[in-house]
């Protein structure tokens, strides 16, 4: 039993390092930086070839991520089950608001900060919840 939950916590944790970073690529890609955008405006033929350049990478790693999460997806179907595949999504979902603050504001996000509404307590709950999900799809779900 002990090592079911141990087991459970261990997955939790990587899901969550793997999830959040893999959703962090793929967001960050849509949002272009307000520094570029006004020098790309303002500066010469140079900065506005490298801009541009620095554009396609970002959108080549949007394509590219994406890709990975649909490998990721199918990955924890394939070896485990579907629960483990909603667990992965509820962790993802949980983690986009404070993604999309982090993006906005320009830091890392900081619980005294960040707005205490009904969004805040919906996505820390999903990623707590994700913990008992998990425990329940690799022990009980077949």
């Amino acid at each position: 039993m002990l090592i079911n939950i141990l087991v459970a916590i261990a997955g939790w944790l990587i899901l969550m390092f793997v999830g959040t970073n893999l959703l962090g690529l793929f967001v960050r890609g849509f949002f272009t930086d307000p520094e570029l955008e006004k020098l790309k405006k303002e500066g010469g033929g140079t900065i506005r070839e490298e801009i541009r350049k620095n554009q396609r990478a970002g959108n080549s790693l949007n394509v590219i991520s994406f890709v990975l999460i649909c490998v990721y997806f199918f990955a924890l179907v394939y070896f485990w089950n579907f629960g483990v595949l909603v667990v992965a999504v509820m962790i993802m979902a949980g983690r986009f608001p404070d993604l999309i603050w982090e993006i906005k504001h320009g830091k890392k996000i900081n619980v005294k900060k960040m707005p205490k509404n009904f969004i805040y307590f919906l996505t820390t709950f999903l990623g707590w919840a994700a913990l008992p999900v998990l425990y329940y799809s690799l022990f009980y779900l077949k």
